[in-house]
C-alpha cells in the first residue's frame, strides 16, 4: 500500500506537466497503477485516482478516453466521479460504461436518460439489469430503437405504466411486438391488447400463453382492461347506437339465433351479419366487424369456438365474405383451424375482448 501511495504522489506531480505526450503517458501509468489492485485502494486514494484521471482524460483525444472507459467499465470499484464523467462523454467513450459499469447508480442513469441523446439511452437499455425507475426514464424519452432494446432486455424491470406505454406503442411499432408478446412478465390484459396488431405467429404465442394463465389471475387482469378502456373512453359510436336500435327491432320479430346469423351470411348482408354476430358474441360492433373482416380468420375461429358455434357456422362466415374465393381444400383447412382452437383458451381471450362493451373502449379497437 505504501508503494502504491508513493507512486500516486509521483503521478500527482506528473499531472502538473503540460506536454500532451507526457499527459498521455501519465494517463496510461495512472490507469495501470489503479488496475494493479483496484480493490486495495482506500476511499481517499480511490477519490484521488478519480480526480487525477478525470482531469487528465478531459484534455485527451477521444480514442484515449475511449480506451480508458473500456478498461474501467467492468471494474466494480472504479472511481465514481470518473465513471460519471465518462458516461457523460460522447457516445463512443460513454458506451462501455453506460452498458456495463455497476458503479453508475440509478440516480446517475436517470439523470443521463433525461438529458443525453438516443445513442446514450440505447446503451443504457442494454444493461444486464435495469431498475423500474430507470426503465421509466427510458420509456419517457426513448425512440423506437431504444424502446425495442429495452423490451428485449429480460433483465429490465418494467413498471405497470411502462408496460402500458410499450404495449400502446407496439400497436404501431412492429419491432416492439415480438419482444412485448414474449416478455415473461407481461400481464395477461396487455398481452391480449396486442392480439389484433400482431402476426399469426405471435397470435399463436398469445393463445398458448393464455392457455397457461392461472384462472385466479384472470379477474384481476379483466379489471385492469376495464380501467384502461374507461380511461380511453370516447363518445358513443353513432354506428353502435344504430346497431343497438336495429337489434332491438329485430328482436321483436323473433329470437336472435345462430341460424339467423348463418342465413344472413349466406345472403351476404354483411352489415346485418356484423350486428347479429356482435350480439351473439357479446362484442361491441367495431370489434365484431374487425373479427369478421380480418384477412386471417384466426380471430373469427377464436370467437366462434368461445361461443361454441357450429363448425359450419364458422366456415360459412369465412366463405361468405365478399373477398373470399376459397377452394374445397381451403375450406377443409378452415375447419382444421377451428378444431385446433381450445375452447377454454378462446373463452379466456374473449373475456378481454368483451370488456370494450359498455366502457367506451370501442375506440381502442380501431
Amino acid at each position: 500500500m505504501a508503494h502504491a501511495h508513493s507512486n500516486l504522489l509521483r503521478l500527482v506531480d506528473l499531472a502538473k506537466e503540460t506536454s500532451s505526450d507526457k499527459r498521455r503517458e501519465l494517463l496510461r501509468e495512472m490507469t495501470d497503477l489503479f488496475m494493479e489492485a483496484p480493490e486495495s485502494h482506500s476511499e481517499r486514494e480511490n477519490a484521488q485516482f478519480g480526480d487525477i484521471l478525470g482531469a487528465v482524460a478531459h484534455e485527451m483525444e477521444m480514442e484515449v478516453r475511449q480506451t480508458l472507459a473500456t478498461r474501467l467499465a467492468n471494474v466494480p470499484n472504479a472511481p465514481r466521479s470518473l465513471i460519471v464523467q465518462l458516461a457523460n462523454d460522447e457516445i463512443n467513450v460513454a458506451r462501455p460504461v453506460l452498458a456495463q459499469s455497476i458503479v453508475l447508480q440509478d440516480t446517475d442513469l436517470v439523470a443521463l436518460a433525461k438529458i443525453k441523446g438516443q445513442d446514450h439511452l440505447h446503451a443504457i437499455a442494454g444493461r444486464k439489469t435495469i431498475s423500474a425507475v430507470v426503465s421509466d426514464a427510458l420509456v419517457a424519452r426513448g425512440d423506437d430503437r431504444v424502446l425495442t432494446r429495452l423490451a428485449q432486455n429480460g433483465g429490465a424491470e418494467l413498471s405497470r405504466n411502462a408496460m402500458e406505454t410499450l404495449t400502446d406503442k407496439a400497436e404501431n411499432v412492429e419491432p416492439l411486438r415480438r419482444p412485448m408478446v414474449t416478455r415473461a412478465d407481461i400481464p395477461a390484459d396487455l398481452l391480449n391488447q396486442m392480439f389484433f396488431a400482431v402476426s399469426s405467429e405471435l397470435r399463436r404465442v398469445i393463445m398458448e400463453r393464455m392457455g397457461s394463465v392461472d384462472p385466479a389471475l384472470i379477474d384481476g387482469a379483466i379489471r385492469q382492461t376495464e380501467r384502461r378502456m374507461k380511461m380511453r373512453a370516447a363518445a358513443p359510436d353513432p354506428e353502435q347506437v344504430k346497431a343497438d336500435a336495429f337489434m332491438a327491432s329485430l328482436a321483436k320479430s323473433g329470437p336472435i339465433t345462430e341460424s339467423l346469423l348463418v342465413n344472413l351470411a349466406k345472403q351476404k348482408r354483411q352489415m346485418e351479419v356484423a350486428m347479429v354476430f356482435a350480439r351473439l358474441t357479446q362484442l361491441d360492433l367495431k370489434t365484431a366487424k374487425r373479427v369478421l373482416t380480418e384477412a386471417n380468420p384466426e380471430s373469427l375461429a377464436i370467437a366462434s369456438r368461445a361461443c361454441r358455434f357450429d363448425r359450419q357456422t364458422f366456415s360459412t362466415l369465412v366463405l361468405s365474405r365478399e373477398d373470399e374465393s376459397r377452394s374445397l381444400s381451403a375450406a377443409y383447412e378452415l375447419l382444421e383451424l377451428y378444431d385446433k382452437v381450445p375452447v377454454e383458451t378462446a373463452q379466456r381471450v374473449m373475456r378481454f375482448w368483451r370488456v370494450r362493451v359498455g366502457t367506451g373502449g370501442e375506440q381502442a379497437a380501431a
